[in-house]
């Protein structure tokens, strides 16, 4: 109660943020561990969420897969809303970061192309990215990838990045604006599979406050591939030994397409596209 008595809108209060639960993930022998703040799963505000919360997932199991669009299909396998407070709200949060965990079939994939091959992988996100971006026209239009950084963990490479609201495309666009943004963290489970953590803000979210939150969850990721897939990452480097993923990107320079809403008497599908936008990044080996 001290710390939410204290806390202002420019350093909101997360319960539990310095106490989280443990998430364990078995991905077909794959292990993978985080923690995050138990945020509404608590029964109380206050009350900490202790128990650590275990799954398994089949990744080659297509019958797990819930959507399928632009050459992916994903299943959604963790969602948690955490919403902070600060003083003035009262018990009204004044934003949510919204962290999700999700694992991507590609199957655009070309022959001879792996997503163990950083190269590979690399265009393999920015295809992924261009989905999330003008392949899903019906939302604002978006800036990725941004502040694009790449770390390493055992024997996975991570990529996080940001994909931020064009403000430019905002009639009058206000500090909200800015702030509702999705961060996600990216790497690769197999040779056609990749994992993709993410957290979406809404609300009232502080620059500072929403890295803070980010940071401390992904530094606690842990991916342990199993023993098939560090054979294939292992074949994948003899056969590619300079095979490199950048470790700076800017945007990509994308072209949204122009659409409308459907006319419901007529039987159009719900977005009817007027003039088509950039293409989706082609997958080269």
């Amino acid at each position: 109660m001290l710390k939410l008595l204290s806390a202002t809108r420019k350093h909101p209060f997360l319960p539990e943020l310095d106490n989280p639960q443990a998430v364990f993930m078995d991905l077909s022998s794959s292990q993978l561990v985080f923690n995050v703040p138990a945020g509404n799963e608590c029964e109380r505000r206050y009350k900490p969420l202790a128990t650590p919360l275990i799954s398994e997932f089949d990744i080659y199991n297509q019958r797990g897969y819930e959507f399928t669009h632009e050459g992916f299909s994903t299943a959604c396998l963790f969602q948690r809303d955490l919403d902070f407070f600060s003083t003035p709200s009262g018990i009204k949060s004044i934003g949510t970061i919204s962290v999700s965990v999700a694992v991507d079939q590609v199957n655009c994939l070309p022959n001879g192309m792996t997503c163990l091959n950083p190269n590979h992988f690399e265009q393999v996100m920015l295809r992924l990215l261009h989905r999330l971006g003008p392949g899903n026209p019906g939302f604002w239009k978006k800036i990725a990838p941004v502040n694009w950084k790449v770390f390493c963990r055992n024997e996975s490479t991570f990529v996080m990045c940001e994909m931020r609201n064009d403000l430019d495309a905002i009639l009058r666009p206000t500090p909200y604006d800015a702030m509702q943004y999705t961060s996600l963290v990216m790497t690769a489970l197999d040779e056609q599979h990749l994992l993709r953590i993410m957290f979406h803000n809404t609300g009232y979210v502080p620059d500072a406050f929403a890295a803070k939150v980010r940071g401390q969850i992904s530094r606690s990721i842990k991916l342990n591939l199993n023993e098939d897939v560090k054979r294939k990452l292992s074949a994948s480097k003899s056969k590619w030994p300079n095979a490199k993923i950048s470790e700076y990107r800017e945007p990509e320079n994308w072209a949204y397409p122009k659409w409308r809403r459907e006319f419901n008497d007529i039987g159009e599908p719900k977005i009817v596209v007027a003039k088509l936008g950039s293409p989706a990044p082609e997958l080269k080996v």
